[in-house]
């Protein structure tokens, strides 16, 4: 019987890395097999619901703190792999040991840090040029979460293709259509309008939110939907702040700030449109979250996001803003293309299963020598 430990201690994070780990976390476990997957995870998040065979194989240690959590990381996974008898230890949001170890698989989410280290604090992007290609070098094999990260993989850090499998990400199972008093309790709480376009996301400059806010500006007039833009603030928030200041409508432009995980299903309900711009993904979760919700999307025709959304949203090229407004104009007139967009996007999300992105990571380890 061969032992993995997957390394969780990113289950705490507001963002796509926490989630992933959570959801592998979820499952890998208690998947039947030669297999058996330990899972390293924080102290002060609850463990996720699982069969009580599969939580008695989560090691949880001290990580609140940045310096914990490194420690952790970095030392303190030395000492339960060699506990476990561990053969692999996978890494799951793109940084692995900094000193050298065996047995690594490795999952890279996107090198936007190479294409665009401008959008990123100065000391960021070095840390991430410093650590991500040393950390790609010495793992057995790498997970990528999209054909289009795969590529860049190939491009700009040479890696051979035969090292590389190209898993998804999924749509968590509590993202679907909410009640009508879910909604109503959800727009309470945020004080949202009654009618609007949604971005939820991190604030930051791959976001594109400075076109996004110029874009419905040139529709609002003639547009009954007002604008939200919801997420935490990331870094250079200032050129969105002052386009938000800026617009004619700027009363209509509504940022509620960070929507809890547990009320984002009944806001993505709420939403007449969902519109994601991204200028670059690895992946682009949200977008198919909302699909899952029944709300139609509009989103970019860049990176990983056709490969997510497939015909089942109306794309465009995020860079050229009025091509953005006449989606969102075409989508906010358009009774029968919402229903189309949403009875297509739905089905396009059930396409996506956490359970099948357990499955074949399980089957990236056992090629890595699990």
């Amino acid at each position: 019987m061969s032992r993995v430990l997957l390394n969780a201690l990113q289950a705490g994070n507001r963002s796509g890395t926490g989630r992933y780990a959570t959801e592998l976390a979820r499952r890998l476990p208690a998947l039947d097999g030669d297999v058996e997957v330990f899972v390293l995870w924080p102290r002060h998040i609850p463990i996720p619901d699982c069969p009580e065979t599969a939580r008695e194989r989560f090691i949880t240690v001290e990580s609140l703190s940045s310096v914990a959590r490194i420690g952790q990381d970095q030392f303190g996974i030395r000492n339960v792999r060699k506990r476990l008898g561990a053969q692999i230890v996978h890494y799951p949001a793109n940084i692995g040991p900094l000193a050298p170890m065996t047995g690594i698989v490795l999952t890279i989410h996107d090198l936007t840090f190479i294409r665009f280290p401008e959008w990123y604090r100065w000391n960021r992007a070095a840390y991430y040029r410093a650590s991500v290609p040393s950390s790609v070098r010495q793992a057995e094999r790498i997970i990528a979460d999209s054909e289009s990260t795969a590529a860049d993989l190939r491009k700009l850090l040479k890696v051979k293709p035969e090292r590389v499998d190209v898993i998804p990400l999924a749509v968590s199972a509590e993202f679907r259509p909410a009640s009508e008093v879910q909604v109503t309790a959800a727009v309470e709480r945020y004080h949202l309008p009654s009618a609007f376009f949604l971005y939820e996301g991190t604030l930051e400059p791959r976001k594109n939110l400075v076109r996004l806010i110029e874009a419905w500006s040139q529709i609002a007039a003639n547009c009954r939907f007002d604008l939200v833009i919801a997420g935490r603030t990331g870094w250079k928030c200032e050129p969105v702040e002052q386009a938000a200041a800026a617009s004619p409508f700027a009363r209509r432009i509504h940022f509620p700030g960070f929507i809890e995980q547990e009320d984002l299903p009944a806001v993505m309900s709420a939403a007449r449109v969902f519109v994601w711009p991204s200028l670059y993904e690895g992946f682009g979760l949200p977008p198919l979250e909302a699909m899952a919700c029944g709300t139609p999307v509009i989103t970019s025709n860049t990176s990983s996001l056709p490969e997510v959304v497939g015909d089942a949203a109306l794309t465009v090229n995020p860079e050229d803003t009025a091509a953005l407004a006449r989606a969102m104009k075409a989508a906010a007139d358009d009774q029968g293309l919402r229903t189309r967009l949403s009875a297509a996007g739905a089905l396009r999300a059930a396409e996506f299963s956490w359970d099948y992105t357990a499955r074949l990571t399980l089957a990236s380890y056992c090629a890595a020598g699990a």
